[in-house]
């Protein structure tokens, strides 16, 4: 391993970005102007990002907090109920300075430890217990993944298990490499790491606390029996509807029935839920095209194991677990149509898309989507002067790349070319519609587009009509 007893994140590669505003985004606007699903799906991109970078595993308490980002800084000192009043204790050196001096007094570690769930303070116990730190993916194996945790950690705080020790400065995640030869290797690979400096001491205060029910239960959970993993799997699949506050058109019912029909042929129905949960959150995500269960597509289920699941999750997937996600899609579409719950039609394209997905040997056989008319959309607000919905398709992303690469940013002149150009009239009401945008949201619907999507939008503006038609 990489294990170089200077206490820092390797190369200095932890500096890159200190909030949201370094991704070219004002964080107070996207908090209050993006939807949900926007700043989900933004903020999980940028905990991504910084999760990606080097680490030592036997850094300082003080060189982790110093590279934290700013919302993460100031999420810790709540969790650790610090308040900083004025300017200079408000100052990035004076968080560190106070969280680490609470953190490494025994009586305040011990009441941070002591106010932990137990399951937190479960995985905690076993990163102590294997020396300090751990590869990410055994520890999420057993306690679950950070998906959903965003990057706001200050107004809306992490979620999940392994979040809850981030919060509170006890955990830090990043890359590291093995070493063959006293040399670093190439294969880079997550690992949870507690602080050096404060190992001994958790683990003198961790055994003074007993191991309760939940967190032996947590523990224990290998030796479950399938029954149990039953019971797991459905209480996981009513908190998720619980908390969903939409209708999706896969239903709990669907879920419950599929859950049980999987442990009744032997399998791991924690491990199906799991899946399934992935498959929640694309359909959430994709709402606005998956209205019904029939409206799944064959790109879904291709976007589905590969892009969404690489953008969407923290670790690296491989290939096993790609295959297995789309035998998921397979099986549940065959129980749907059992239960009278989708045609025989898209069970039928369903089985085709995932043949063709699993027929790459070494790689999956992806499935692109048509080319999108214009009428497509990317993204829906409402707009917090109007109270209106707003609604922003292809046609839009086509115009501003029209205006940012062919008039230099220039609507007047581009509005003057209307008139020649096929759809003209159409083109110029979406203009008008443009030109009162905020620039932040004309940077984000510019974000994804390419040198290639520049020189289509161009030839598209001066020589295609505009179709209000969507394929997706």
């Amino acid at each position: 391993m990489h294990t170089e007893s200077n206490d820092e994140f390797d190369g200095g590669d932890f500096d890159g970005h200190d909030d949201a505003d370094d991704f070219g985004l004002d964080a107070a606007w996207l908090a209050s102007e993006l939807t949900d699903e926007l700043v989900r799906y933004w903020g999980d991109r940028w905990r991504i990002e910084e999760e990606n970078k080097a680490i030592c595993v036997n850094l300082s308490l003080k060189t982790a907090l110093s590279k934290l980002p700013g919302k993460w800084l100031d999420a810790a000192c709540q969790a650790n109920r610090l308040i900083l009043r004025g300017e200079q204790y408000g100052s990035r050196r004076a968080k560190v300075t106070a969280l680490v001096a609470r953190l490494t007094s025994e009586n305040e570690l011990r009441r941070c430890v002591a106010e932990l769930p137990p399951r937190a303070r479960s995985a905690l116990r076993r990163v102590i217990n294997n020396g300090g730190w751990m590869r990410l993916a055994d520890l999420t194996r057993d306690f679950g993944s950070m998906d959903g945790d965003g990057w706001f950690w200050d107004e809306q705080p992490p979620t999940s298990c392994l979040g809850e020790l981030r919060r509170r400065a006890l955990l830090f995640i990043g890359r590291t490499s093995r070493v063959k030869d006293g040399k670093p290797g190439k294969r880079m690979f997550k690992v949870a790491v507690v602080p050096k400096d404060i190992r001994a001491l958790l683990m003198h205060v961790l055994s003074e606390m007993p191991t309760d029910a939940e967190e032996e239960a947590t523990l224990a959970r290998h030796g479950a029996t399938l029954a149990d993993a039953l019971n797991d799997a459905m209480a996981a699949a009513r908190d998720y509807y619980d908390a969903l506050g939409l209708h999706l058109p896969l239903t709990q019912s669907d879920v419950e029935d599929f859950l049980c029909h999987v442990s009744q042929r032997g399998f791991d129905p924690v491990m199906a839920w799991l899946g399934l949960a992935i498959v929640l959150v694309f359909i959430e995500t994709h709402l606005h095209e998956i209205q019904s269960l029939d409206d799944l597509c064959d790109y879904h289920i291709s976007e589905l194991a590969s892009s969404f699941i690489d953008m969407s999750y923290m670790h690296r997937w491989r290939l096993d677990e790609r295959r297995n996600l789309i035998h998921l899609v397979c099986v549940l579409y065959d129980r749907l149509y059992e239960r009278g719950r989708v045609l025989r039609e898209t069970r039928d394209e369903v089985r085709s898309a995932c043949a063709r997905l699993l027929s790459g040997k070494r790689k999956l056989n992806l499935i692109r989507r048509p080319p999108p008319l214009g009428g497509e959309l990317i993204f829906m607000r409402v707009n917090p002067h109007t109270g209106k919905e707003e609604r922003y398709t292809f046609n839009h992303q086509r115009l501003l790349m029209v205006w940012a690469g062919a008039f230099d940013h220039d609507w007047r002149a581009m509005l003057s070319v209307c008139d020649t150009v096929p759809s003209g009239a159409q083109k110029k009401a979406l203009i008008h519609e443009l030109t009162a945008l905020e620039p932040d949201i004309c940077d984000l619907l510019l974000s994804q587009a390419d040198e290639e999507d520049f020189y289509r939008a161009i030839l598209w503006f001066y020589e295609d009509r505009l179709l209000e038609l969507s394929v997706w």
